[in-house]
């Protein structure tokens, strides 16, 4: 075939104009298509390069590998087996620019009762916030929130306000994100008293996300975080971090790392590419170059118990 090195012709679905690996679908949906993939073609988003996603060209246009693609724009990528439904969820749209001027009630209110920090209104003072703004009241949309969610599709995120990083657990389940109550009321802005769930595994809770995007307004910018969410107060070093992760390769992911009582040990809980569970006791130990190994301890497995592919 000629030039077969750039253009293996191949056969396969298409269906909702994407390339997805989250199911089967219908058989009145599936159509043969002739298609090249082109490994000569890089692929960058944000000049990251993306790994694994050789385009694949029909009829002119290009298609990747769209789970790659939306985990990288900071996206959860799942499928709904039962509706055929390929689903891409934004925890929080990063913002351009510099930080919007506060609006609203998140910088104080005119009458007491906006969602500020410390700022006084005109007839009374502010749940919180600074200086004054125009103390709209917030209506959050009523969401149906389960009393008992699972951890399913965790994702490490960082949520910046003000200039400060807040990482963050969000989890998708069922299609929708909850975030890590903990990690959110951190951020300082009042969002109320939102609806909670506690998650199965960790019997901690979460928030839906639409629960406190209307407090947030353009307030917080999120982004994907690269390393393990530290808990437990402290610091850890960014070579730790760096080590964990390579501890891990690709098959599995970090998720919260707690400092234990022995110097340098640590318990770690990661997610396999099985969607597995492992709660790890580590130790780092550094080799003469200054370089952070890590050796395991002791771990826990979790059963498998998941609501997306």
């Amino acid at each position: 075939m000629e030039r077969a090195g750039l253009k293996k012709t191949i056969l396969l679905t298409i269906a909702m104009g994407i390339v997805f690996t989250g199911g089967v679908y219908a058989k009145d949906t599936l159509e043969k298509v002739e298609a090249y993939l082109r490994p000569d073609f890089k692929v960058e988003v944000n000049g990251k390069s993306v790994k694994d996603a050789t385009p694949l060209i029909y009829e002119g246009n290009s298609y990747l590998p769209f789970r790659s693609i939306g985990e990288l724009l900071g996206a959860v990528v799942s499928w709904d087996e039962d509706k055929k439904i390929i689903k891409l969820a934004m925890p929080v749209q990063s913002q351009p620019g510099t930080d919007n001027p506060a609006t609203g009630g998140n910088t104080g209110t005119s009458a007491g009762t906006g969602t500020g920090i410390t700022g006084t209104g005109t007839t009374g003072t502010g749940t919180a916030g600074t200086g004054t703004g125009s103390g709209a009241v917030i209506n959050p949309p009523k969401v149906e929130v389960p009393e008992q969610i699972t951890l399913d599709t965790p994702i490490r995120y960082n949520f910046v306000h003000e200039n400060k990083t807040y990482p963050t657990l969000a989890n998708l389940y069922k299609g929708t994100v909850y975030l890590r109550w903990k990690d959110i009321k951190e951020i300082p802005i009042n969002v109320g008293t939102p609806q909670l769930t506690k998650e199965k595994l960790t019997e901690e809770q979460y928030v839906h996300i639409d629960l406190v995007k209307p407090y947030w307004n353009e307030q917080v910018k999120g982004d994907l975080r690269a390393y393990a969410i530290i808990e437990g107060g402290g610091t850890i070093s960014e070579e730790k971090l760096k080590a964990l992760n390579d501890y891990f390769g690709t098959y599995e992911t970090g998720l919260t790392i707690k400092p234990l009582e022995g110097e340098n040990e640590y318990a770690v809980l990661a997610q396999g590419i099985d969607k597995w569970f492992m709660q790890y006791s580590l130790r780092f130990w550094q080799q003469f170059d200054g370089k952070w190994n890590v050796s395991s301890t002791g771990w826990k497995s979790y059963p498998k118990e998941t609501t997306n592919p």
